[in-house]
């Protein structure tokens, strides 16, 4: 019988007690791959491999390492050397995934943890400006393969130095894939999270950018028009002292006689129309009350004193078409049926 306060608990014979193993499971890749008996041997059995210039026979053990004792002190350094050795080979893809693979599961007890999101931003700005299919035309570039990676630096370093930037770089391979709305979105999100930053301006005025390239797009879109204006107000708002200043009011310049022209052309259809002129009036009036410096003011107001000049001349109705004298009637032989 166990005494009581001996730190000892009575356990039925069906039940076991937790565990928390070490060790994991063997794989069939490791079948090849020369084993250690403990985590330790098998990372100084690695790093000798590494050490003479065999970064696959290294990458084997270090992966061996980190699967088959995922729990003890030896797995993160393991994973972290693996991916090293991945970025050394140039192996982007691989090498940001077992970047991930650390930060998923050994965050808390990886070393250096703003230099693996530095590599990992490092590898998404390759992928970013790397040419695919070299040998049609000197290849092209597809930035969009890019946004994932950022935007998985950003998840993992929300707080990072460099994760406004990084945002920013979400915005900008959309952009440069002509995604303009995606990019508009991912620098409105900069603007949200990290407003202090340096890139906070860089990213409101690219969405400006994005948004003239609508406007070219879709001309006709007054949802783009009214979105382009409200950017350009919260831009001077929030930045007065901008660079970009004297380009935004240019821009507003321009979109203000955009707008006053659309009410002058409504204005002018009326105007057109037979028993519409009061309506034709009260649109150039609204013209000129809601955009008093446009250039067409002068011209809505002529418009306005000649239809009020028509409107007071007689109301007669429409004239009369004068009679036509009717032809004489003559019978002659050719009237007469032969």
């Amino acid at each position: 019988m166990l005494l009581a306060g001996s730190g000892c608990m009575s356990m039925s014979a069906d039940k076991k007690p937790y565990v928390e193993e070490e060790e994991g499971k063997y794989t069939w890749r490791a079948t090849f791959v020369s084993k250690e008996d403990t985590a330790s041997e098998q990372l100084a059995a690695a790093r000798k491999a590494h050490d003479k210039g065999r970064l696959k026979k290294a990458r084997h053990k270090l992966m061996y390492l980190y699967r088959r004792w995922p729990n003890s002190e030896e797995a993160p350094l393991a994973v972290r050397e693996y991916a090293d050795i991945l970025f050394e080979d140039k192996e982007w893809k691989d090498a940001y995934k077992a970047y991930q693979y650390l930060v998923d599961n050994y965050a808390g007890r990886m070393e250096d943890y703003d230099d693996v999101l530095q590599r990992q931003f490092e590898i998404s700005v390759k992928i970013m400006k790397r040419k695919r299919l070299r040998w049609i035309l000197g290849g092209y570039r597809a930035p969009e393969y890019a946004v994932e990676y950022f935007e998985g630096v950003v998840k993992n370093g929300p707080q990072w130095s460099r994760a406004p930037e990084t945002q920013f770089m979400v915005g900008k391979c959309n952009q440069d894939a002509k995604e303009y709305e995606l990019a508009i979105t991912a620098y409105a999100v900069l603007g949200y999270r990290y407003p202090d930053s340096g890139f906070a301006e860089k990213g409101a005025w690219e969405q400006i950018v994005c948004l003239k390239k609508l406007r070219k797009e879709y001309p006709a879109s007054p949802d783009v028009l009214d979105r382009l204006l409200t950017a350009t107000t919260v831009f001077l708002s929030t930045y007065p002292q901008s660079e970009h200043k004297s380009d935004i009011i240019q821009t507003r310049n321009d979109l203000y006689e955009i707008k006053a022209s659309r009410v002058f052309d409504d204005a002018a259809f009326y105007a057109k129309v037979p028993k519409e002129s009061e309506a034709a009036i009260l649109y150039y009036e609204k013209m000129i009350e809601e955009y008093p410096k446009s250039q067409l003011v002068p011209y809505a107001e002529e418009q306005i004193a000649e239809i009020k000049r028509l409107m007071a001349l007689p109301q007669n109705t429409t004239p009369s078409a004068p009679h036509s004298r009717p032809l004489p009637f003559l019978k002659d032989s050719s009237d007469v049926d032969g």
